[in-house]
């Protein structure tokens, strides 16, 4: 069993850094089981291994008076196109004396909020050990048409007077709209659930963060680095505070300096005010005369940083 919820924020960013929009899901983590999940804003199911199986709480309200309210509930996670998902609803239907019976209803929708599938109720052949009646639902093994984000959306099963049964449509919306079932049916129209999710992938996990972005001044003063066979000497390089970046608690012994896509090479940094000043030895710096283009790469705060800067390289030739 994998745990289900997520902050807002993580959940969020770790969409949104996925390529996989930016929803916002539904997370209490001190009432997770009894939250209210718009279509526009599901429970993230969190999926770290597709071996394991996703299940989660839930519960169709009740209003303040008692009385059954339209309330729908829906979940989120990833899928990979070709999965084979399983949707399973357990424990809506229970022994007499245990709760308060659900009669519940299941669909599954694909990336852009259109019904996959859905159903009512049960063949007596299909009742799994979770269930005791046919009134707990089940989608078996719904092949998915794409990657992307699916919704799974529980609701009760209600019959109106006039015959009709309430169906999930685009977008997480129902029909009839209006909540006024028989009273027969209303009977169980609300009441606790077990959400089962086989066959989800596994949640995407964000790109490792960008480099922390800094300015730097090669050979400050716009002396230029002249490059020949024995060259010898070294480079400074002013590495810049700004508002962003304390330059002065960088970690000295990562810094390196070298041309554009090079290795680079380690040097001696010092305290220039609020700035650092670094020398690079020019030969182990390995500039030629194609490079037009110098990087400062280190660290601080654990965090990688980056900072590229005007190379300044004058080619010098012995004279013939």
């Amino acid at each position: 069993m994998v745990k289900n919820y997520l902050s807002y924020a993580v959940a969020a960013a770790l969409y949104a850094a996925s390529g996989m929009g930016n929803l916002a899901f539904a997370v209490d983590e001190e009432n997770w089981e009894q939250l209210n999940k718009p279509f526009d804003k599901p429970q993230l199911l969190v999926v770290t291994d597709p071996a394991q199986q996703s299940v989660i709480n839930g519960r169709i309200e009740i209003s303040e008076t008692g009385d059954p309210v339209a309330d729908n509930d829906f979940y989120a996670f990833y899928g990979k196109e070709g999965n084979l998902v399983t949707l399973n609803i357990d424990g809506g239907w229970k022994a007499s004396g245990t709760g308060r019976s659900l009669n519940s209803a299941i669909a599954l929708f694909d990336p852009n909020g259109n019904v996959i599938a859905q159903r009512h109720n049960v063949s007596v052949l299909e009742i799994d050990g979770g269930s005791i009646g046919i009134f707990d639902p089940l989608l078996s093994e719904i092949r998915l048409p794409a990657d992307g984000i699916y919704r799974v959306g529980v609701t009760s099963d209600i019959r109106y007077a006039d015959g009709r049964l309430r169906q999930f449509i685009s977008n997480g919306e129902t029909t009839p709209a209006e909540f006024v079932g028989t009273s027969t049916s209303m009977l169980s129209a609300n009441g606790t659930y077990i959400l089962r999710v086989d066959g989800a992938s596994a949640t995407p996990t964000p790109p490792p963060p960008e480099a922390i972005h800094v300015n730097i001044d090669v050979k400050p003063n716009a002396r230029s680095i002249t490059t020949h066979a024995n060259w010898n000497g070294k480079i400074p390089v002013v590495v810049k505070t700004s508002k962003d970046f304390d330059a002065l608690k960088a970690d000295r012994d990562s810094i390196k300096f070298g041309p554009l896509n090079g290795k680079g090479t380690t040097g001696k940094c010092n305290k220039n005010g609020a700035d650092l000043l670094c020398h690079f030895d020019k030969q182990d710096a390995g500039f030629g005369e194609e490079d037009s283009m110098a990087v400062v790469t280190g660290k601080i705060n654990g965090k990688d940083f980056k900072g590229q800067g005007w190379a300044k390289v004058v080619p010098v030739r012995s004279k013939e």
